[in-house]
């Protein structure tokens, strides 16, 4: 998994478990593949390390065995998170006599289905009773005493009807027979016609970035067997290169053309050049529907039972290649391999919606991503989509301006911007230059008392610094026998704060482990942003849209736009009052200012801070005088930056303060912090000055 991942992931938790402290309703909203159920975990577990009174119960649709797959992950993550302790609800095949939830667990997984009319857990008042038991209602269920916990409810999927619980949570002037004190929305597409309005977001583009998720390439006109052929090639490249088989899958009608699309599907599959696929049609699992599926895999397939069908789909050796579906695939199911969704259409087909293309956004690769080549990575990046692309989408695509006619796949604006990024030696590794030894840097450190931990605070020391852990892995593995690899391991652990003191400080020293990249066109040709409130349109910089609009992460960061914009300025008679160099390309004027969209941007520079991360600054300019000015741009008040840890927020400007004023010293570019601190700005830059406005215009206007 990519650094960018888990901080993206890390931070949503962190603002999600803020938000969830003073609010009654929360919605999270995530693309699908991007991890939602594991930062669900971590959010209950951050939650349950602060509040031993807490309960969750979380509601998941029935439908795909969502409930099973949700519980069967969060006790997977148990390893990780340390205060979860799962418990499936179920009824069906259990006697009356005995249906009983215990009360020992603290988060309890619903299949939202069972709790409904003529279900045992409602009319025989199991779920309440439950309930009431855990806020500390005294019936005579069993011999145990109660103790009152707080019952908070998570609804998975939230855009899907999930209204069967909503009478028993607990409402203003409302709380008699409720007993759900607050909940948590959580769903790719929440819907805000039902108050759903997310208070924490993963934008697709953030996703996208991260490589949590594929980015799609769109083909609404080709047929069936253009994309079978696309599917060969790529099946080849899985196969050979990444031992996975990949798999796509076929959405058909639901209504009266079923049959006779499935019949032009056979027809195709059917050829020769096709007719080695192994391909499966899957019908729902209602009775009328029980001997419709279908297999021509009389191998494997065949000798299982329907319903478990889509659970050999979902595996990467799986022999499956096609999966054919009659009804809508959408919420509830987990197929990482497949990589192509084909919807079979005709003149009054209905536009894909963004849960339908999530099953094919998923990363197989993704906790080893960073291990693939540069083009395995960017084979396992593309989802690929023969439908009707949905219409109204969170994000939008931009192109980088300056194509030259007179050259093939020649971009001026990218020639312009020709930089050196930077990386970190990683001295964990051995075979670094400047490689930590832990063997010797405890020998130094002598019998100096260390500070005792407890094994669980030890444990979450080590799993939020990926870089120690695999240092103790390392000096564990290094012993000559088991009795010396648990002393190593205790050695280790006991001096972890020293351990972590002494690494930093080598690490964190940029002279020595900073790497500049050789020079490489950092921006990309295409890219896209997230729709946010803060829209500018009519921008003469280097991108360019459809519509002229182009939409920025805070306030600050459309505000600061606003004044290097200024820099250019159109009226004046010759270069030098024009701050910003521009290029005359195809009779259009192009000014060298832009935002680093972060999707498929090489402009990144990495650092260090309980752990490794990449920067993406803000803008970049280049000036009048071929001077390049970088900018990350930050603000201290509370409406720009919500939901922000402020002393994190400052460590982290200090960390690249340190950073950029070494990558200046080695590339003479000249990186900017702009700060909105009330209705000023303070201009930090690499030079170590602090400027204002004016004293930044007046230091571009100088001649090298």
């Amino acid at each position: 998994m990519t650094n960018e991942a888990r901080d993206l992931q890390k931070q949503a938790v962190a603002k999600l478990v803020e938000v969830f402290k003073n609010k009654r309703e929360t919605t999270f909203k995530a693309p699908t593949g991007s991890g939602k159920t594991f930062m669900m975990a971590s959010f209950m577990n951050e939650i349950l390390s602060s509040n031993e009174k807490a309960v969750f119960v979380v509601s998941s649709l029935s439908k795909g065995d969502l409930g099973e797959q949700n519980y069967k992950a969060f006790c997977t993550f148990k390893e990780q998170f340390r205060h979860l302790k799962p418990f499936l609800i179920e009824s069906e095949g259990t006697k009356e006599e005995s249906l009983y939830i215990p009360l020992d667990y603290n988060v309890y997984v619903l299949p939202r289905d069972l709790y409904a009319d003529k279900k045992k857990l409602k009319d025989q008042g199991v779920l309440v009773r439950f309930l009431r038991g855990l806020k500390g209602f005294k019936e005579k269920l069993s011999g145990e005493e109660y103790k009152e916990k707080q019952i908070y409810l998570i609804k998975d999927e939230c855009h899907i009807a999930t209204s069967n619980l909503d009478d028993l949570i607990i409402k203003p002037k409302n709380t008699e027979g409720r007993y759900f004190e607050k909940v948590l929305n959580v769903s790719a597409t929440p819907k805000l016609t039902k108050g759903q309005f997310p208070d924490v977001c993963i934008s697709e583009e953030e996703a996208m970035s991260a490589r949590l998720i594929k980015r799609v390439e769109y083909d609404e006109e080709a047929g069936l067997e253009v994309a079978l052929e696309k599917f060969l090639a790529l099946k080849k490249d899985y196969v050979e290169h990444l031992g996975i088989n990949p798999c796509l899958i076929i959405q058909i009608s639901n209504k009266n053309k079923a049959d006779e699309e499935l019949k032009v599907i056979k027809e195709n599959l059917n050829k020769e050049r096709f007719s080695h696929l192994k391909w499966m049609f899957i019908v729902d699992d209602k009775a009328s529907n029980k001997d419709k599926s279908d297999t021509n895999d009389r191998i494997k397939t065949q000798n299982l039972s329907v319903k478990k069908w889509k659970s050999y789909a979902k595996s990467n050796q799986s022999t499956i290649d096609i999966i054919i579906f009659k009804m809508v695939i959408s919420e509830g199911w987990d197929i990482p391999r497949a990589c192509m969704l084909y919807q079979m259409r005709d003149s009054q087909s209905k536009q894909l919606d963004e849960q339908v293309i999530g099953r094919v956004r998923r990363n197989p690769y993704l906790l080893e991503f960073e291990n693939l080549s540069e083009s395995l990575q960017e084979l396992i990046s593309v989802a690929y989509v023969y439908g009707i692309k949905p219409k109204s989408e969170s994000s939008v695509g931009v192109r980088l301006r300056g194509e030259n006619r007179g050259g093939l796949f020649e971009n001026e604006v990218q020639k312009e911007f020709t930089i050196r990024t930077s990386r970190l030696q990683k001295i964990e590794d051995t075979s670094s230059q400047n490689a930590f030894d832990v063997k010797s840097f405890l020998q130094k450190l002598g019998q100096k008392e260390a500070r005792k931990n407890n094994i669980f605070g030890l444990y979450a020391q080590y799993k939020g610094n990926e870089p120690l852990y695999g240092l103790c892995k390392n000096y564990v593995l290094e012993a000559e026998n088991e009795e010396l690899a648990v002393k190593n391991w205790f050695k280790f652990s006991v001096h972890f704060d020293e351990i972590k003191k002494g690494f930093e400080k080598i690490v964190c020293d940029y002279e020595k482990t900073l790497e500049l990249v050789g020079e490489g066109q950092v921006l990309p040709l295409e890219s896209v942003l997230q729709k946010t409130d803060f829209k500018r349109e009519d921008i003469k910089w280097i991108w360019e849209n459809n519509n002229k609009e182009f939409y920025f992460d805070s306030e600050s960061e459309r505000e600061w736009l606003g004044f290097l914009i200024n820099l250019y300025d159109e009226d004046a008679p010759d270069k030098k009052q024009r701050l910003i160099k521009h290029l005359e390309i195809n009779n259009e004027r192009i000014y060298l200012l832009g935002k680093n969209f972060t999707f498929n941007s090489q402009l990144k520079f990495e650092y260090y801070l309980e752990g490794y991360h990449f920067s993406y600054p803000d803008f970049i300019l280049k000036d009048w005088a071929d001077r390049i000015h970088i900018f990350e741009v930050k603000s201290f008040n509370t409406s720009s930056e919500q939901n922000i840890n402020s002393t994190e927020y400052d460590d982290k400007i200090q960390e690249l303060k340190k950073l950029y004023k070494i990558i200046a010293q080695k590339t003479k570019y000249s990186f900017y912090i702009p700060i909105k601190k009330g209705d000023s700005w303070d201009i930090w830059s690499s030079e170590e000055e602090h400027l204002t406005q004016d004293q930044f215009k007046k230091k571009i206007e100088k001649k090298p």
